[in-house]
């Protein structure tokens, strides 16, 4: 889910780092450990990412693990430290999907409501035709938004609650017919493997993935993983990652809110590069494993988006990726099948504007293939930047505006005493409707054409750009009322000037 938004910023956060410390040194070649942190530290830098957990893998080896920069405002971020992964959780969902296909509970092309009889949903289109395999791939049908108001409820009910609210939503398209990025479709698969496991979902994940791949530091509550050290999310304010009390939704684990630490994620990804396959353990077979990273298809043809999983091609090679957002974190991984590198970035910082795991790991992955990564885009940063100087600036200059209001533009409408169509309008009503323009926007037409409570959402990751753009809508809402105000009283209620 991403968004544009609005303002400035005042300073950039520098984190600190320690030594690098390559986990192993073995299969590494040729990239430069020492290049590798100063691209992270400076990407940390422009980004004001207070802290960073990083995993590298080469030929089947983990060749790197490093920390840079503060977990919390006590801690230094380390391999082991924990992050909410946000949609990387997704290619968990659809590992133990698959798991239970292997074991005969649950058919790819059958549909949902096969195990979730009551399931239905709004609109022309039929929902009974939606099939597990539709959920993994996105193609659904299910809109980008339904199920958002879960995320701004303070008290959300249960994974079967949210499940079934879905019943109230429309749509978009026939089943199979379009791709349609919905945290819905991961939600559904929850519930699903939840119904069909004695354990339940997180019983599963943890006996069947986490426990095989002897992943120590993955956590599937935020109990769990605050007692374990898991590192403090940062919301930007002013410009600042400031460490903050989060958002953490456990009936949404299966679209986005599994812990897990840098070290633990690149066992999970050398499982995904071996086939299905750690070591000598086994969670997948060869076929399984492939059916995971290849992308489902919509009527034009093969789209990108696999079973959890983002497809890319990148000159003569394939790259199998995902990002992940929540609020206070942001986190990457991609690997290369053909030429067996792997990263995962982990970070405690996230916006709705600025989302920079991504474009780090795809920036080490240039390192490892023996290039010089290019710049990432800085438009990110300069529209956060730009927008959080602008909303500051607007609120000053309308209020110093409304103060003077009476004294200049009043006096000079009792001077002038405007009258006809066109003097009225130009004078008075076109300067109006524009000064409501701004609070109509903010507090009618978005959110109601929304069909979701965008701000709340919106102010989840940046409500120094929401309580501005607030602030300023109310303060153009008080003077259009106020030159609104004085023209009546000018020209209705005084009396006009003797002769």
């Amino acid at each position: 889910m991403k968004l544009i938004l609005i303002v400035l910023a005042v300073l950039l956060l520098a984190a600190g780092t320690g030594p690098a410390t390559p986990a192993s040194s073995a299969g590494f070649g040729s990239p430069d450990i020492e290049a590798i942190d100063s691209y992270v530290e400076r990407e940390m830098r422009i980004s004001r990412i207070p802290g960073l957990a990083l995993g590298i893998i080469k030929d089947g080896n983990i060749v790197y693990l490093q920390g840079y920069g503060q977990a919390d405002r006590e801690r230094t971020v380390t391999p082991q430290t924990p992050f909410t992964i946000g949609s990387l959780s997704k290619s968990f969902t659809a590992v133990a999907a698959m798991q239970l296909v292997e074991e005969g509970l649950l058919d790819l092309d059958s549909p949902v409501n096969s195990y979730l009889r009551w399931f239905t949903m709004q609109g022309e289109y039929d929902a009974a035709e939606i099939t597990v395999r539709h959920l993994l791939v996105q193609t659904s049908g299910i809109p980008t938004m339904a199920g958002v108001q879960a995320i701004t409820e303070k008290d959300p009910g249960s994974l079967e609650q949210e499940v079934k609210a879905l019943g109230e939503e429309r749509l978009a398209h026939p089943p199979g017919e379009a791709f349609l990025y919905s945290n819905a479709n991961y939600q559904i698969l929850g519930l699903i493997i939840d119904t069909l496991t004695e354990n339940g979902y997180s019983g599963h994940i943890r006996n069947e993935i986490f426990e095989p791949l002897q992943m120590n530091r993955s956590f599937l509550s935020v109990e769990e993983g605050n007692a374990a050290g898991m590192a403090a999310g940062h919301i930007r304010k002013l410009g600042f990652s400031v460490p903050s009390d989060v958002m953490y939704l456990e009936n949404s684990l299966a679209a986005g809110f599994i812990i897990s630490s840098a070290e633990d994620m690149c066992r999970y990804l050398l499982m995904h590069m071996g086939g299905g396959s750690y070591g000598d353990t086994v969670l997948l077979s060869e076929k399984s494993a492939a059916e995971l990273h290849r992308p489902g298809s919509v009527p034009d043809g093969p789209g990108d988006y696999a079973m959890g999983w983002l497809v890319q091609n990148s000159g003569d090679d394939t790259i199998i990726l995902h990002d992940g957002s929540t609020q206070g974190f942001n986190a990457a991984m991609a690997f290369s099948p053909a030429e067996q590198w792997g990263v995962v970035v982990l970070t405690n910082a996230s916006g709705m504007i600025e989302l920079p795991a991504g474009p780090i790991s795809l920036g080490i992955a240039e390192f490892l293939r023996g290039n010089e990564p290019g710049g990432n885009s800085r438009l990110p940063v300069l529209i956060y930047l730009v927008v959080l100087f602008f909303i500051p600036v607007m609120i000053v200059l309308a209020a110093i505006s409304a103060v003077r209001l009476p004294a200049r533009w009043g006096r000079k409408i009792k001077e002038t005493r405007p009258s006809g169509f066109f003097a009225v309008a130009g004078r008075v009503v076109f300067p109006v409707l524009m000064e409501l323009s701004v609070p109509f926007l903010v507090f009618i037409l978005i959110p109601g054409g929304a069909g979701f409570p965008v701000w709340n959402l919106l102010a989840l990751f940046h409500p120094d750009l929401v309580y501005g753009l607030f602030i300023l809508a109310a303060l153009l809402l008080v003077k259009a009322l106020l030159r609104i105000y004085l023209y009546l009283k000018l020209n209705f209620l005084t009396e006009p000037p003797a002769g």
